[in-house]
């Protein structure tokens, strides 16, 4: 089965290297980068930190999207980003993505694979291109899909590669299980045209949908039998990027600003997880050492518990979280302290990363920090496709602020 925006970030591409179809006719459209700001190394690895901490335990791993970063670096490509205000409305932004089979690569499958004489790399990257060639519109910036480390990194790679800037925006707030947590769509504006590629040199545009939650399983179905699939979903304008509602704005600047704060933090000697908790107007929910885990793989989802026992304030306490790839429901001595769509995420104390599901070890130190989520996933859309009975929980949703207080 696949697994929703397993980034492939740890493909190899060529500095630069682009498809034809980045040549599109003049008059397509485009967006200036005058309003763009530089991201050095120092500020990129802010905001994948800081997206640790976002990312609810999944997104993907921060050590992979470090090491994608690090090698286009090193490659000379130059990453920066635009708020969403700067764009024009007529300009189009897209979200590109990967989506993975978690099955093991079979034999036939790899056969077929190596028999091809030009694979597709980087498959997120041919997607984007061919939308931009079926819409004729060179796109203005790349919106972020979710803020998790590898899923983030994939998104700034991405737009680098293509030379746009990435859109300080994107359409979680936070990583997430499943297509249909997607602003976009919550908003009710169309995911199509979509964009998507294979590494055997397929490329397909779904025009439409009968049905908004298609996407999910025509995407995963391309996933499966291909390996991996590049998506890129949401060409939306400059008009209906600005639309309250429509993404969530300014989350890659809260990530690194998050990430800054943990980086600060520590050349002063001082807290970073509670620099962090600041940085973020968050909630210290728990310290412990991880006393236990499980892990099983449900129609390619990673479901399972985390359990922690209390050290210090929390001393002679228990904490519990139930995962379905993100942290999505947590408990405190069995009482519900924090739910989806707000966020929570583990801390490794040691190191001040964000622990990325299922990484833990037992008697690992950690901590729960939770923050709220976007202001749009508490609204009746929002809540209708992420709250705890969505996934199954019988828990209604409570903000965070009032269930602490």
């Amino acid at each position: 089965m696949a697994s929703r925006r397993q980034f492939l970030g740890g493909l190899a591409v060529a500095a630069g290297t682009l498809a034809a179809c980045r040549e599109i006719p003049a008059g397509g459209g485009g967006a200036s980068n005058e309003n763009a700001v530089s991201m050095d190394a120092t500020s990129l690895e802010d905001a994948l930190v800081g997206s640790s901490y976002l990312g609810t335990g999944g997104g993907g791993s921060l050590s992979a999207a470090r090491e994608l970063i690090a090698k286009d670096l090193a490659a000379g490509l130059t990453f920066s980003m635009i708020p969403v205000s700067a764009l024009s409305d007529t300009d189009r932004v897209a979200c590109p993505y990967g989506l993975a089979s978690l099955a093991e690569t079979s034999e036939e499958m790899q056969a077929k694979l190596d028999a091809v004489e030009n694979p597709v790399e980087v498959p997120v990257q041919a997607a984007f291109e061919a939308l931009e060639k079926h819409i004729g519109q060179k796109f203005a910036g790349v919106i972020m899909g979710e803020i998790g480390p590898l899923s983030l990194a994939e998104g700034l790679s991405t737009a680098a590669r293509l030379g746009v800037p990435a859109l300080d925006a994107d359409t979680v707030g936070r990583a997430v299980p499943e297509i249909n947590q997607h602003s976009v769509k919550v908003a009710g504006v169309p995911l199509t045209p979509i964009g998507a590629a294979t590494p055997f040199g397929d490329t397909m545009i779904v025009e439409t949908l009968g049905d908004p939650t298609r996407a999910e399983d025509i995407l995963r179905s391309i996933a499966v039998v291909s390996r991996e699939c590049g998506v890129t979903d949401s060409p939306i304008t400059g008009t209906q990027a600005k639309q309250t509602g429509t993404l969530v704005t300014d989350s890659l600047s809260l990530a690194q600003s998050i990430g800054k704060a943990v980086r600060e933090a520590k050349a002063a000697g001082t807290d970073p997880i509670e620099a962090a908790r600041v940085a973020g107007d968050g909630y210290l929910l728990f310290t412990g050492t991880v006393s236990d885990f499980e892990w099983k793989d449900e129609d390619g989802f990673l479901v399972g518990t985390v359990d922690v026992s209390g050290t210090g304030a929390f001393a002679g306490q228990t904490f519990q979280t139930n995962v379905k790839n993100e942290h999505l429901v947590a408990r405190r001595d069995g009482a519900v302290i924090a739910t989806c769509p707000d966020l929570v995420s583990l801390i490794d104390l040691e190191t001040a990363d964000g622990v990325i599901n299922p990484g833990f070890e037992r008697g690992q130190a950690v901590a729960a920090l939770g923050f709220r989520c976007d202001p749009l996933w508490r609204s009746e859309a929002g809540l209708a496709v992420f709250n705890p009975r969505y996934f199954g929980y019988d828990i209604d949703y409570m903000p965070i602020e009032e269930r602490l207080a």
